[in-house]
């Protein structure tokens, strides 16, 4: 078991790019995925020069297409609420099929939408070392990659505990989203 999660996690640094915090395994069940209509849109973060357009795609879950001044990248999100707070899980979408070696991650957003505002802010990476060093996340399991991602290997249902619990400083600034349509 221990060689299968070093295994999971060495290909997981060739996934993605470095200093992020992913998981392996999704924020959501299947009993946990929600739908809201109100997040479909196009949005603008005019203080970043960014923008996303989010889309219904299949079985209640989003594409969602990110654009800052570098790149456009697409992924699929699926909205979960975990006590009172709702999270979004990106993982990015890939048009061929990789093999075995490459693992899909997992991105974690909490998510706030009023009104025409949407405010997202994803795990800060700063904290999580931090606390990986010191300890203190009790029983998830993380390590730091060779790309210096934090990767996140507990089962889906460790995370949304710890979820429940999770401190403000866990999670970095928010981007806000002002709808644009």
């Amino acid at each position: 078991m221990r060689c299968a999660v070093l295994s999971a996690l060495l290909l997981a640094s060739v996934a993605s790019s470095g200093c992020l915090v992913l998981s392996l395994q999704p924020v959501y069940d299947d009993a946990s995925v929600a739908f809201d209509e109100a997040l479909v849109g196009q949005w603008e973060n005019a203080d970043d020069q960014t923008s996303a357009t989010v889309e219904q795609a299949q079985w209640r879950s989003y594409k969602i297409t990110y654009t800052d001044r570098f790149s456009t990248r697409t992924f699929q999100g699926t909205l979960t609420k975990v006590g009172a707070a709702r999270y979004l899980d990106l993982t990015e979408v890939r048009g061929t099929d990789f093999g075995p070696y490459l693992v899909p991650v997992h991105g974690v957003f909490r998510v706030t939408l009023e009104g025409d505002t949407l405010t997202a802010a994803d795990l800060d990476y700063e904290w999580w070392t931090a606390a990986l060093k010191a300890k203190t996340l009790g029983r998830l399991s993380v390590a730091i990659d060779d790309r210096r991602n934090v990767v996140i290997a507990s089962a889906t249902t460790d995370i949304r505990r710890w979820l429940t619990r999770a401190p403000a400083e866990a999670f970095g600034a928010a981007m806000t989203f002002i709808r644009k349509r």
